[in-house]
């Protein structure tokens, strides 16, 4: 992992505080809305690294299916729950 230096708007910086404050909550969580291509992912992955938490994201393709979802989900709560991780 290479170091990069980073610029973010004063926007960018009150909502990546925003979402560090709710979701170190204990049960917090939050669903974030906006036009593709403004930033929610990258904020999100940021706010994630500011907590410690790993990110999962689940990949959608033709072949998905009920029982991946339900691997994807025991591989998420193993790791929330068991092994007491950030996800």
């Amino acid at each position: 992992n290479a170091m990069m230096d980073l610029v973010l708007f004063d926007d960018a910086v009150r909502h990546v505080a925003r979402i560090v404050r709710i979701v170190r909550n204990e049960g917090g969580h939050a669903l974030l809305v906006g036009v593709g291509g403004s930033g929610k992912q990258s904020l999100a992955r940021l706010a994630a690294f500011i907590c410690g938490y790993s990110v999962f994201q689940i990949v959608i393709s033709s072949s998905y299916s009920i029982n991946d979802l339900k691997d994807d989900l025991k591989g998420m709560y193993n790791k929330a729950g068991l092994k007491d991780e950030g996800v």
